[in-house]
């Protein structure tokens, strides 16, 4: 449940990011409403993992009703939302389109997945107590060899959208198919981390109740965490848990007290999703914010090496434009002869007129203007050139923090300095800066030392 105090460190944070952060998030091409979102509605729990991983059926027996169809084959195409119904009477199915276009709900963005997606996206409102704190998604099972025109939407791009909404996100396999198929390597390797952090996602091996004995049970084990290992990169395993259909084993006869705290204790993990929640969205919004302030630093410093290049260009060019002022029709009537009296004899004779100073001023004038030409076509897209080109000369990364940070935004920063680079140039990043660090260091760490459970 949503405790006054994490309702009132949610308000607070909403002003802040609106009143203080929404014009320089809107400045550099970003949305806070982005940030926002996660804010409208209650915690979710994403069930993603292969066909036939038995999501469905643990879904089934989490909330204790036969809402979705189970099968061993691919069963149930479509993203389904889990939420609350107050009773029996109140249970309904609100098709995709609905659902996006609810503004009380956090889907509006899944639009841009299209008509093709909608039609493969509902909510269904159920009675079941679980539902009262946290919603679930069931989502279609992973499958090998599958493009987006086969499926006709982005299925990896709407799994990273979810995963950012999510507190908690419970990745199922099952003993057959432990981490073998293309979409799972590709959700595990790509996906999920880009979009949320490790903390929420859960790894589960599910159906051990049809494995055929011990051995059998300990290979598919086994076998998934090397391919885990594979796609994470990583050395230290996380923790998988072993699951199963209670009701498929009594149906067997098998002896499941082995395997009870396994599951309960992953059924305990799935219901701190609201204790979570808060903590979750004060972590992406300081997320989001750092990733901002990143590209800002970048753009700061793109501006300082164009005006440390600009300047003594400009200083050559008003000099310059000075001596061609005084100069110019001097060495002109020495060439040509024209004009009769050059603009220092005027002066010097103390009869300057109107007509002393009109070649005077084109002279300094065209002058000035080669130079902001030679600015604007030669050294301002060589800079931009080498920017793009060497992107990394132009942000300090000091810190494996930094770096990462670098990497989400690196490609969103260059395809923003493409379209902006002449408007980057004038931006007061320095003030945008300031904004960013004062949210940081002093609005969002007063907001964590106040979260309490």
């Amino acid at each position: 449940m949503v405790t006054t105090n994490q309702e009132t460190i949610l308000s607070e944070l909403k002003e802040l990011l609106t009143k203080d952060l929404k014009q320089t998030f809107e400045a550099y091409g970003e949305n806070v409403e982005k940030v926002l979102t996660p804010m409208r509605w209650k915690p979710l729990v994403l069930i993603v993992g292969n066909y036939s991983s038995g999501k469905s059926t643990f879904i089934n027996e989490l909330i204790g009703k036969d809402i979705q169809r189970t099968g061993q084959a691919p069963t149930d195409d479509s993203f389904t939302v889990l939420a609350y119904a107050e009773n029996e009477e109140d249970e309904e199915n609100v098709p995709g389109n609905t659902v996006v276009n609810d503004p009380n709900l956090p889907f509006e963005f899944l639009r841009a997945f299209g008509h093709s997606f909608i039609s493969h996206f509902r909510l269904k409102r159920v009675h079941s107590p679980i539902l009262r704190d946290f919603a679930l998604i069931d989502t279609p099972g992973m499958l090998d060899s599958v493009t987006e025109k086969d499926r006709g939407y982005d299925y990896l791009g709407v799994i990273g959208e979810l995963a950012k909404l999510s507190d908690v996100i419970v990745l199922m396999f099952d003993p057959h198919k432990a981490g073998t198929i293309k979409e799972t390597y590709e959700a595990i390797r790509g996906t999920l981390p880009s979009s949320t952090g490790e903390d929420r996602v859960i790894y589960c091996l599910n159906r051990i109740d049809e494995c055929d004995n011990i051995q059998d049970l300990v290979r598919s084990y086994g076998t998934l965490c090397w391919n885990l290992s594979q796609m994470t990169g990583r050395k230290d395993m996380p923790r998988i848990y072993l699951t199963y259909s209670p009701h498929h084993m009594q149906q067997r006869g098998l002896d499941v007290s082995a395997w009870e705290n396994e599951r309960d204790e992953l059924i305990a993990t799935i219901k701190t999703a609201p204790r979570m929640r808060l903590s979750h969205i004060l972590q992406d919004a300081e997320r989001a914010v750092r990733e901002l302030g990143t590209m800002v630093e970048f753009f700061k410093n793109f501006k300082e090496a164009f005006w440390e290049r600009a300047v003594p260009t400009i200083k050559i060019g008003a000099i310059s434009a000075v001596l061609a002022f005084f100069m110019g029709d001097v060495f002109l009537n020495l060439l040509t002869g024209f004009p009769d009296s050059p603009l220092l004899s005027d002066i010097l004779s103390g009869d300057v007129g109107f007509s002393s100073l009109i070649l005077p001023v084109v002279n300094g004038v065209l002058v000035m203007a080669l130079f902001i030409f030679y600015l604007q076509r030669i050294v301002f897209p060589r800079l931009v050139k080498r920017v793009l080109t060497y992107p990394d000369d132009y942000i300090e990364l000091e810190t494996r923090f930094k770096q990462d940070l670098w990497k989400k935004v690196r490609a969103k920063a260059l395809s923003f300095l493409r379209a902006q680079a002449p408007r980057l140039i004038w931006m007061r990043h320095v003030k945008a800066l300031s904004k960013i660090e004062t949210f940081l260091n002093h609005h969002l760490e007063r907001l964590y030392r106040e979260i309490t459970y």
